[in-house]
């Protein structure tokens, strides 16, 4: 193996640690707190109830309908009494947020972190373009001074809008790092959204908030505050409200100071036989130390603070060769491999430290990678970061729904299971879905940009696609047909190949002896699909089911809500071809004959 070579094995090997290690977040038990009830809240006269299953109609605006329980708190505002916001009892500063929320149809509402930053809570179903007062918009900031029209400012529109159907549980998740302050009580870091998941795509990384935004409880920045949830715009519903806090300082190094020797260390050197040929101090880690070409060794010396006991893992990367680690005179790793990981119990309080750099491969820098993470940590702390190491980065070949509205390509599935036989088909509403070609099944449903082809197109690719938007997977049973016991039937099918028709996709199959034409589009409001089957053949007795889950539940006559999957089916009440609800083996089925033409709408 020639040098040359050799470098590009280790540059790709350290490469790979980095981002299977050092991008993963340890989990520990951390302070988390759940806001389950009201009782979690200060004393509120208002429209805020505790419930325990809640539902809507899509075509009743402002409406929410539910039973007394517990599990979820629900606010409906009446005429006579417009509601009051929900203030919690615990201030927060640094804070992981979870949860769900059910937003009633045209309603409104919004999440304050710390009372002060205002996540939008708003039903924005079939929108294309997302703004900063939609679902999960970082709200704007308000000067009533400024002439009109430029009051509002510093607002932060979704990337994208992944949102839901009103009446349909989703998710939100927010990492927030709150404002930080000085002795002296002023300011030193603004507030920032470290990151914001709506249905799992993140919509927001990385936003420095400049200030309070309108209508926060108090006017300036403060090291912490309550969650504050806006109850007096509209009916909305929460349920699983986590708060995991960040309130234990990072690990810290101090009084650093450093020896440098030449030469080749692949093991912890006797020191005593060796003359450093330089020494100093550091006040950081990461200072540039001078070091002679070629092979070296530094030896850093310090100390090292820690504010909790509790398990720490710590990971070690050195590119350039291989390192180690002391903390209280305890050797934590050996040298010898470029990474190394020590999982070790640290009480709390400040000791020795010491850490080896050891460059073996004069092509190469002394930087290094240091990590920590533990009890009140969050995830994976830095404390030195190799900013010179080799980071190889594949810029992402995302397909234009303009230019390519229909792909084929392998789709991976969320069981772990993958279809090599698959569509995707994309609308101009940004509603898209997957169609499984060998059996006939609409396998998955998004909202928002169309696919991501780099896993099928970058080097030699593996064939795979991946939805950009919030996937809503609707199953991929081996079996959609089947007869009046609904037992399942033998089944033969045998695709037939698909046409463009009429802004929508044809698909033509064959199961156990019936011809299906199966027409699927977008719809123009951009709420979700519209789905016509017809048939040819000995179709006496058969029936298809049209949904499968969990939990399915009739909303009214012609609206059915699949509780577990987060979408609805909607037929003409008057409709010849009436669904009914049945159990199966695998939960419930909404069964319909296909005795006549089936026409159906999938919104979501």
């Amino acid at each position: 193996m020639t040098k040359t070579n050799f470098k590009n094995v280790v540059t790709n090997f350290c490469c790979l640690v980095i981002s299977v290690f050092f991008g993963c977040n340890a989990l520990f038990a951390q302070q988390t707190s759940q806001l389950s009830s009201l009782s979690d809240f200060r004393p509120n006269s208002g429209t805020w109830q505790n419930a325990g299953e809640v539902s809507a109609d899509i075509d009743k605006p402002n409406l929410l309908n539910f039973t007394k329980g517990e599990g979820v708190i629900v606010n409906q505002p009446t005429k006579k009494n417009n509601g009051e916001d929900l203030i919690s009892l615990e201030e927060f500063g640094d804070i992981d947020l979870e949860f769900e929320v059910m937003v009633a149809p045209q309603s409104n509402s919004g999440v304050y972190l710390m009372g002060q930053y205002e996540i939008q809570i708003l039903d924005s179903w079939g929108k294309t373009t997302a703004r900063a007062g939609d679902m999960g918009g970082v709200y704007e900031r308000w000067d009533d001074s400024k002439p009109e029209g430029q009051k509002g400012y510093q607002g932060y529109a979704p990337r994208q809008n992944v949102s839901r159907a009103p009446g349909i549980w989703q998710n939100l998740k927010v990492s927030f790092q709150a404002p930080k302050f000085n002795e002296k009580g002023e300011k030193t870091e603004n507030a920032k959204f470290l990151s914001v998941h709506l249905n799992g795509v993140m919509i927001h990384e990385n936003l420095e908030v400049f200030g309070p935004t309108r209508g926060s409880l108090k006017p300036n920045d403060i090291p912490k505050g309550p969650i504050r949830i806006q109850g007096d715009h509209g009916a909305v519903a929460f349920r699983n409200i986590k708060v995991t806090k960040y309130e234990t300082p990072e690990p810290l190094l101090s009084n650093l100071k450093y020896e440098v020797f030449k030469g080749v260390f692949n093991q912890e050197p006797d020191f005593a036989a060796h003359q450093a040929i330089s020494a100093g101090q550091v006040k950081n880690i990461q200072d540039p130390v001078q070091t002679p070409s070629g092979e070296n060794l530094i030896r850093y010396n310090g100390n090292i603070t820690l504010a909790e006991s509790g398990d720490y893992t710590i990971h070690m990367l050195v590119s350039s060769g291989t390192g180690s680690l002391k903390i209280n005179n305890k050797k934590l790793t050996e040298m010898g491999e470029p990474y190394q990981r020590a999982d070790v119990r640290l009480e709390k309080g400040t000791f020795p430290i010491e850490i080896l750099v050891s460059k073996t491969n004069d092509w190469s820098d002394n930087g290094f990678d240091l990590f920590m993470s533990g009890p009140g940590l969050r995830g994976d702390v830095p404390l030195s970061e190799n900013d010179t190491k080799p980071v190889f980065t594949v810029d992402p070949i995302l397909v234009d729904q303009n230019e390519v509205p229909v792909l084929r390509s392998f789709i991976d599935l969320p069981d772990g299971k993958r279809i090599t036989h698959a569509v995707s088909v994309a609308s101009s509403q940004k509603v898209h879905y997957s169609f499984n070609l060998s059996t006939g099944n609409l396998v998955q449903v998004w909202r928002g940009g169309f696919l991501d082809a780099t896993p099928m197109w970058d080097n030699r690719g593996n064939g795979v696609s991946k939805p950009i938007g919030a996937v809503v997977f609707l199953g991929n049973p081996e079996k959609n047909l089947h007869d009046t016991e609904f037992t399942a039937m033998s089944e033969k099918f045998k695709a037939k190949g698909y046409q463009l028709k009429n802004g929508g996709v044809e698909f033509h199959y064959e199961n156990i002896g019936v011809d299906f034409k199966d027409f699927i589009i977008g719809r123009a409001d951009g709420k979700g699909l519209d789905r016509t089957l017809s048939t040819e053949g000995i179709t006496a007795n058969k029936r298809y089911s049209i949904a499968s889950g969990e939990e399915i539940k009739m909303i009214r006559d012609g609206l059915y809500w699949v509780v577990d999957k987060g979408y609805y089916i909607q037929m003409d009440p008057k409709s010849a071809s009436k669904p009914t609800i049945e159990s199966g083996a695998d939960g419930k089925n909404l069964m319909v004959s296909i005795s006549l033409p089936l026409q159906y709408s999938l919104l979501f």
